[in-house]
């Protein structure tokens, strides 16, 4: 999946001083299989480099701190829960793939989100199993690691 910067909204206060930098990602799978991410992260002074002010530095800049923020949020710094699996079955009552839905807000008040939805199909699937052998649970832990290498930063 990949994924864009949609917006980078900074707003200032009276003094001109930036009060806040939000940067909406998105990314949507090109199999069609409908699988998307959506988040919104906040990127804050004390993300910024030593010595830098949001005056000083560049979008790339900005984009790439979120993304590595989106990056960390996904690896555990924020709490994302599934919020369903949907499994899909052909007309012989196998399934087929798992829909798995998660969601996930920062606690810090922050406002920062991410929303994942991720098809796991049975090329995801541990070698030698099925879907017959997979518990909710080893499916969440499936799209959890999914989440992960989606939002990875690459080096």
């Amino acid at each position: 999946m990949e994924i864009i910067v949609n917006s980078i909204n900074q707003t200032y206060g009276e003094n001109e001083q930036t009060n806040q930098v939000i940067v909406a990602l998105s990314g949507n799978s090109t199999s069609g299989n409908g699988d998307y991410l959506s988040s919104s992260v906040n990127v804050t002074a004390k993300d910024l480099p030593q010595g830098k002010t949001f005056d000083d530095v560049l979008d790339s800049e900005i984009e790439t701190l979120a993304r590595k923020k989106l990056a960390d949020y996904a690896a555990g710094a924020m709490n994302i829960r599934v919020s369903s699996i949907n499994r899909v079955f052909n007309q012989s009552g196998e399934t087929v793939n798992a829909v798995v839905s998660m969601v996930g807000t920062a606690s810090d008040g922050s406002g920062d989100y991410i929303n994942y939805r991720k098809t796991i199909t049975s090329a995801d699937l541990p070698e030698g199993k099925t879907f017959a052998e997979m518990s909710a649970g080893a499916l969440k832990a499936l799209a959890k690691v999914q989440l992960v290498n989606d939002t990875k930063v690459v080096a």
